[in-house]
């Protein structure tokens, strides 16, 4: 009998480092309790650096598809390991939305608005390793919803929530209220505790390494609150902070204030150095490439670069005001939105390497797919998916004549005298089954194979239309098309 107590003692005593171990993991930062997937939350990643590992450079900014939502998409879409985009609509009840990568809905989850509150949703979902899905809504409650379109738990804060959720490890979910109050959430669905703030919380929190949360507040002040809800320290600014703080590599939080400034902001609580910006910096929160290089936008419509030692890189102008917070490719693409209808793609140089015009303004941010593809909500009531074909040749408002390229047109009309090659350039032209080339309505030819190309030797006289329709191993058929003279008899 002895023996047998002797071991239990022993075994025991082996166990007390492992559950310690296991508890100190729990409150540890980092992204343990997201999804391994391509953009599983706000700005990427618990510390919103905005950067991906995917490689953009292929993207050709010609639309793939675009999903109506009935509403202004504000909300930033992510994308689930399967591929699966979920984005948020300013309905009455919302709702959030799950589209297959095709572009075609497999869900929806209304919310439930009552009283003034209506259901629309500005927060960003929020994917946990288990596939539940976690969003805010201004129906003044975060939901936790079940990976087929299910409502799991709702917790009522009282007030609006526009801040995005973000998941310490498997343990809790952190996110802030209008009503000031930061509110760390168990998973499910109680109450750990809440932290509140002098005004509201339109910030949404990111997590260091150590477990603290950043997050900032309408009372003008960066907060840091250790993982069990103290005040650890907070940064006074000179005016409201809805920005959503970016942690650095090296622990550096960096945030934008309606005062004009990008701050840098030591782990200790120190200011680091603070750069102003030509306008106030709202919601665009800024983002880290590799290099380490702070991207931000402002009111004034431009997209900031700044070096890690708070100078200015390059600043690159939209000429309207930015909502929108970057992304980046690990090719040094940034991607970011304006309020003059663009989606904006640019070098790491500062230079424009291409734009795509939605119908309304962007103050969504975008994402990056498992393959490059570019999603972007916008006031239009769409999210589109960019990365699709092109039709290369003939060129826009040039003549052609006996399929040569002559020169510029004096109307700006695209004119073709004889036949002449049409071509088609796509982006993942791998994961294309075959390109459909139409003369007007009708089918003139199929390609399966690359080089997407054809000789266009139709008898046509006067306007007609040239259509090519790309068909995507994920079942997306994006088309462009575009309006020529053509004599040929």
């Amino acid at each position: 009998m002895r023996k047998i107590l002797a071991l239990i003692l022993l075994v025991a005593l082996l166990n007390i480092p492992l559950l310690a171990t296991t508890s100190l993991s729990l409150n540890e930062g980092g992204d343990g309790g997201l999804q391994d997937a391509p953009w599983p939350m706000f700005s990427h990643d618990s510390k919103h650096t905005g950067f991906s590992s995917i490689d953009t450079s292929g993207n050709n900014g010609c639309e793939r598809w675009r999903f109506n939502a009935h509403g202004r998409v504000i909300s930033s879409p992510v994308i689930g390991e399967d591929g699966i985009i979920y984005v948020g609509a300013s309905g009455v009840y919302g709702p959030l939305y799950a589209i297959y990568p095709n572009g075609t809905e497999k869900w929806r989850f209304e919310t439930h608005p009552s009283g003034a509150a209506v259901g629309w949703i500005k927060s960003s979902p929020a994917i946990g390793n288990d596939g539940i899905i976690y969003v805010g809504s201004n129906d003044l409650n975060l939901y936790a919803i079940n990976p087929n379109g299910t409502e799991k738990w709702r917790f009522r804060t009282g007030s609006l929530i526009k801040s995005s959720p973000v998941i310490n490890g498997d343990r809790t979910v952190y996110i802030g209220s209008t009503n000031g109050n930061l509110y760390s959430i168990y998973l499910n669905g109680t109450e750990q505790w809440r932290f509140t703030t002098g005004n509201r919380i339109y910030s949404s929190p990111a997590i260091g390494d150590d477990g603290t949360i950043y997050v900032g507040s309408d009372d003008r002040h960066l907060y840091a609150i250790n993982s069990n809800g103290s005040l650890k320290w907070k940064v006074k600014t000179g005016n409201s902070v809805q920005s959503s703080p970016t942690i650095g590599s090296d622990g550096t939080i960096y945030v934008g204030s309606w005062d004009y400034y990008l701050y840098a902001v030591l782990p200790n609580g120190t200011l680091k150095w603070k750069y102003k910006t030509g306008g106030e910096i709202d919601d665009s929160s800024p983002s880290i490439a590799q290099d380490n290089t702070i991207y931000v936008g402002s009111w004034d419509g431009y997209l900031y670069a700044i070096e890690p030692s708070g100078t200015l890189k390059w600043r690159f102008g939209t000429g309207e005001t930015i909502i929108s917070s970057p992304a980046i490719g690990c090719d040094g693409t940034i991607y970011i939105g304006s309020m003059n209808h663009n989606l904006y793609a640019i070098n790491p140089d500062g230079s424009l390497k291409w734009k795509f015009k939605t119908e309304d303004n962007i103050d969504s941010s975008p994402s990056i797919g498992n393959d490059g593809t570019i999603y972007v909500g916008s006031w239009d009531n769409h999210l589109y998916a960019i990365g699709g074909i092109n039709i290369e040749e003939p060129r826009q408002g040039y003549l052609y004549i006996g399929y040569r390229e002559i020169g510029l047109t004096l109307s700006g009309n695209t004119l073709v005298i004889g036949r002449t090659p049409v071509k088609v350039s796509a982006f993942h032209e791998g994961n294309i089954d075959k390109v459909e080339f139409y003369l007007d309505d009708q089918l003139i030819e199929t390609v399966y194979e690359t080089p997407f190309a054809i000789m266009l030797d139709e008898t046509a006289i006067w306007k007609h239309t040239i259509l090519a329709k790309a068909y995507y191993t994920d079942g997306s058929t994006p088309i462009d098309q575009m309006e020529v003279i053509i004599f040929n008899i």
